[in-house]
């Protein structure tokens, strides 16, 4: 019984550690093997984020200490717990490096906000976990912010 067990456990580890090189690769396939350590990409939310209000949400991005400049930057919002469809925002370059865009949440909780970058045959994404205050909106209040029943946006330009 106790060499079972043990197996058990050996069989276990090594179906994590396989799992966890696998998802390392599949970072470095999502990059097209290009290294993009020296690019760093940062997500700011409000400080308040309310479900129901049109918020801006600001990325910023550098590359080996410089901002980048005309970069093709994509936010995907989720929550952490449940599906609401596609939402988020294609990003404006608002200054050297700053790009911008704004969103409407459906309901409070837990979100992951998904940044995908693309500049000079380099595409990276990286997650930022945040949070949101506030109930579930009702339909008709979706509806009048742009959003459809499942809390997804209206005619997504990304």
């Amino acid at each position: 019984m106790k060499k079972n067990l043990t197996l058990s456990v050996v069989f276990l580890v090594v179906i994590l550690m396989l799992a966890a090189c696998g998802s390392e690769k599949g970072q470095e396939e999502q990059n097209g093997g290009k290294n993009t350590a020296d690019m760093n990409v940062s997500f700011k939310a409000p400080e308040r984020v309310e479900a129901g209000q049109k918020l801006e949400y600001s990325v910023t991005i550098e590359k080996d200490g410089q901002p980048v400049r005309d970069a093709d930057v994509i936010v995907h919002l989720e929550m952490a717990d449940m599906d609401h469809g596609k939402n988020g925002f294609r990003g404006k370059m608002e200054s050297p490096g700053i790009y911008k865009g704004q969103a409407v949440l459906p309901m409070g909780g837990d979100w992951i906000a998904y940044v995908n970058v693309k500049t000079d045959g380099i595409e990276t994404t990286r997650q930022f976990d945040f949070k949101a205050e506030g109930d579930m909106m009702f339909p008709e209040e979706m509806k009048k912010a742009g959003l459809n029943e499942d809390g997804s946006i209206q005619n997504p330009d990304f």
